[in-house]
């Protein structure tokens, strides 16, 4: 099968649900896989910069990749889901996909694909929020207490960007990504916020975020 007969997509994702279709890989190694996916996804997606997947998923994978000339940032993290992938386009644009294991067999592999691209049609509220609410609360702290150290101001800064990347994802489909990608994000601001010294090498100062 070829990659576009490997990828499902919902024409539209209902609200009660948290994927946008499934993603049935040759193999367990994501950099050799992901140059196909994103240019299934261009369309939809635009420029993919943040890929995040579940790390007992696939083979080891390097934190960053270029394609085409692209950086893109890989993400691993834990988690008792259903194994799926989210892709981030530059603008904001996210796609979440199941993730069908590469050693099933093309009748079963088939009939997933085709059950994933039939949205739902229940308009529940997503679960969830609540337990990511709480963990992105423990996200500030721990980079406030890494880094505001005993300046409010400083710790206030922290905690606000916090709040402000987690509102982006408010409506992410799959919300055990939302607090790493909202540390990824704080993190990033913390090191470009700070005051520079001459003296340290750009690699040092990464050491120590």
């Amino acid at each position: 099968m070829e990659q576009a007969n490997r990828l499902q997509l919902k024409p539209y994702r209902s609200v009660s649900e948290h994927v946008d279709g499934a993603w049935w890989p040759q193999s367990t190694n994501l950099v050799d896989q992901l140059p196909g996916l994103l240019t299934s996804l261009s369309d939809r997606l635009g420029q993919a910069v943040i890929v995040g997947y579940r790390r007992n998923g696939w083979d080891e994978t390097p934190s960053l990749i270029e394609i085409d000339g692209h950086r893109i940032e890989l993400l691993g993290f834990t988690s008792d889901e259903p194994t799926s992938v989210i892709l981030i386009g530059e603008d904001g644009r996210h796609l979440t996909l199941h993730v069908i294991r590469p050693d099933t067999s093309e009748d079963v592999a088939r009939q997933a694909l085709q059950e994933a691209g039939v949205p739902a049609d229940a308009q529940a509220a997503p679960a969830g929020r609540a337990t990511v609410a709480r963990s992105v609360a423990d996200v500030a702290e721990k980079l406030a207490k890494h880094e505001g150290l005993h300046d409010e101001q400083r710790t206030a800064q922290i905690k606000r960007w916090c709040e402000e990347a987690a509102q982006q994802f408010v409506d992410a489909p799959v919300q055990t990504f939302v607090p790493i990608l909202v540390e990824h994000m704080v993190r990033n601001r913390m090191m470009e916020s700070r005051p520079r010294d001459p003296h340290r090498s750009p690699e040092a100062e990464s050491l120590t975020a």
